[in-house]
């Protein structure tokens, strides 16, 4: 049984489709005016009929008022990490501190060098998600900045303008060296539950916590975000979520669902509100 206390946060896992721009921004104005905390877009740029991921994010920014944006999850394969960090840090300041920032190795690996990318081995891949963190928190820092890592590189780097907040970063991670990196230096979990089902999350987290220990911080810092699908009926979705928050670790949930409104409206209204005070019984109960 694992319950980290954290605050629960509910979001809309948003598919970039390039062929109705407007009817996504729409719908992201809708989860803002919901009151959801959270809109992600998938990153994968060798898909023709997907938008690029930070330029639909910056849309979705200047059209919403309060609602977080994030890469869920940008590909490193693809994406330098110093110019991310540029691009994070811009629509930070734009839209007043409401961007994070997802990161993976990158899937697709043919896709990947179709459009020049570098498509690693594994760890390889690894090896260049711990320089990309490096080299992210150093630009934020907004100090002049140098680093020579074996994938990137900052030399005496001029980094500018700093975001409007603490800009996390938070890793889609699975094998044992990303959860260890999580732990040790990223600020949040992003599995989804079609790879990582609720009862398979016990040993990733004990992964997370026993680095983020031995690196000296506390488990419950780690935001925990669960991408969820599925077609199940509202009571389902109630009961499952309350259950994977007080047994299984998560606290924010991103529903892949259409750009709907009465989807999203169902998100915001029934299920987010029932599982917080499921939620918040139950913790209460426990401390009592």
């Amino acid at each position: 049984m694992t319950d980290y206390g954290r605050p629960l946060e509910f979001g809309w896992f948003m598919s970039p489709d390039a062929g109705r721009p407007d009817v996504l921004l729409d719908a992201a104005r809708v989860a803002d005016r919901a009151g959801l905390d959270l809109i992600g877009v998938q990153d994968h740029a060798y898909n023709a009929g997907h938008l690029d991921a930070l330029t639909l994010l910056t849309a979705v920014g200047a059209v919403t008022e309060r609602v977080r944006v994030f890469t869920d999850v940008a590909n490193l394969s693809l994406r330098n990490p110093v110019l991310l960090a540029k691009a994070a840090a811009s629509l930070d300041r734009i839209t007043g501190g409401r961007v994070e920032v997802g990161l993976g190795t990158g899937a697709f690996p043919a896709g990947v060098e179709a459009l020049g990318g570098t498509a690693r081995p594994r760890r390889e891949a690894v090896d260049a998600m711990v320089e990309a963190v490096d080299v992210m928190r150093l630009f934020w820092a907004s100090q002049p900045a140098s680093y020579a890592g074996q994938h990137y590189s900052l030399d005496g780097a001029h980094p500018g303008p700093p975001p409007a907040h603490d800009i996390g970063i938070w890793l889609g991670a699975r094998g044992p060296r990303m959860l260890q990196l999580l732990g040790s230096k990223a600020d949040g979990w992003l599995p989804s539950l079609a790879f990582l089902p609720p009862k398979t999350l016990a040993e990733p987290h004990e992964r997370i916590d026993a680095a983020a220990l031995e690196a000296g911080r506390d488990p419950s810092e780690i935001n925990r975000v669960y991408n969820v699908w599925g077609d199940f009926s509202t009571s389902q979705w109630i009961d499952l979520l309350t259950t994977v928050t007080l047994e299984h670790g998560m606290n924010a949930y991103v529903f892949g669902v259409p750009p709907v409104e009465s989807q999203l409206r169902r998100i915001s209204d029934e299920i987010a509100p029932a599982v917080r005070e499921a939620v918040a019984a139950e913790r209460a109960r426990r401390s009592g």
